[in-house]
Parts: structure tokens; C-alpha cells; sequence
């Protein structure tokens, strides 16, 4: 069990480490004669970064956010690999085929309790900024059998709200929503919709 205390937030993982060879950087200033012109190739130190691949990997991870000792959500998968940039650190979890178990994020409120659990093919987690996007046959499971599908949905722990910004669909035991760009919160129990088009069951007296 591995715990790095950010602040009041730790994280909390069990995972198995592969280290790659250390990246060395070497940055060399040439100066042309005849000017001060510079070449611009386009490299640069984050390109270089990702092009070298992530700094740590691990299998079956299991990881924990805490947030001023209360648990906030719990990411759990088949792979995990770690990026570490000059103004970026981000995990990406993923299946890692079409037969292994898919990630799953839970979602836990001010109490601590399960407010939402979301499963998808794959989850960036963004540790500064405390968000993380979903990408790939996004599912949502909230509370009072609530329901939200989409291919694209981003959270963010600053504002406890979940975003999507193509199309969504959220259904309820009597109400079926589908529309774009989704903005509700972790319970789906307050949200907006544009181009809205929807199903409501009347039941009978």
C-alpha cells in the first residue's frame, strides 16, 4: 500500500510497479552564427515526456481519494499508467482488452456514503485539478435507480458536478432525457440538457 498526502487530500494505491529506464533530458542551447535566430522543431519537454511513455505502470490498481478524512472516490481497473509533465501529473486507467473488467469510479458524498458509480473503457485522472474524464461507453449508476449513458463525461471534486459535452441520456424509473451537453449533479437528480427529447410515463390512477 502506497499513500502520498497532497494537502488535507491523500491517495491512497495498491498496485504493482514497472519503473521504465530513468529519462534523462539534456537541453542544448545552440546559437547560430551569423544571428540570433532560432529553429523551432516543435519538440518540447512534454512531447518528449509522452512520446517516452509513462514514468510508472501497474496492474490491477486499486486506488483511494481522501479528502479531509473522508473517503471521495475510489478508481478501480485492469491497468494504470502514470504521466508525470512540467505542468501535469494524470493517471490513465484502462481495460486492458475487451474481455477484462472495465474501470470503475466510485463516487462517495460529504457523509462518505455512495452518491454515483461510473464505468467506462477508459478514466484520466488529473491529480491537481481533482477531476477526472471518462471516455468509451460511459455508464452512470445513481441513486433512486438513475441512470446516465454517454460516450464522454468529465467530474470535477471542486464542484461535485458531472459535465458531458456530446450526447447524453439520462433515464428514471418514469422519465427517459436525451440531449447534449449535460451539466447535472453526482446524484442526476439536478441537471440541464439542450435539444432536449424525452419520454415521461403517466401512471394510471
Amino acid at each position: 500500500m502506497l499513500i502520498v498526502s497532497s494537502g488535507i487530500r491523500t491517495h491512497a494505491y495498491i498496485m504493482r510497479f514497472r519503473l521504465p529506464h530513468l529519462l534523462v533530458i539534456l537541453v542544448i542551447a545552440t546559437v547560430l552564427t551569423g544571428g540570433c535566430q532560432s529553429h523551432e522543431s516543435g519538440v518540447t519537454v512534454q512531447t518528449l515526456l509522452e512520446d517516452e511513455g509513462p514514468t510508472s505502470e501497474s496492474w490491477n490498481p486499486d486506488m483511494r481519494i481522501n479528502d479531509g478524512g473522508v473517503r471521495r472516490i475510489h478508481m478501480k481497473a485492469a491497468y494504470m499508467a502514470r504521466y508525470e509533465t512540467p505542468d501535469s501529473t494524470y493517471l490513465v486507467m484502462s481495460a486492458l482488452n475487451e474481455e477484462s473488467e472495465r474501470v470503475h469510479v466510485f463516487i462517495f458524498d460529504t457523509l462518505g456514503d455512495t452518491s454515483a458509480v461510473v464505468t467506462s473503457q477508459t478514466i484520466t485522472y488529473f491529480e491537481r485539478q481533482g477531476r477526472f474524464v471518462a471516455q468509451g461507453d460511459v455508464i452512470v449508476e445513481a441513486r433512486d435507480d438513475r441512470w446516465l449513458f454517454s460516450e464522454h463525461l468529465a467530474w470535477s471534486d471542486n464542484t461535485s458536478r458531472i459535465g458531458t459535452p456530446g450526447l447524453a441520456t439520462i433515464t428514471t424509473p418514469t422519465q427517459t432525457f436525451s440531449g447534449y451537453g449535460l451539466d447535472a449533479d453526482e446524484d442526476l437528480n439536478d441537471f440541464s440538457l439542450a435539444r432536449v427529447s424525452g419520454v415521461v410515463v403517466i401512471e394510471d390512477e
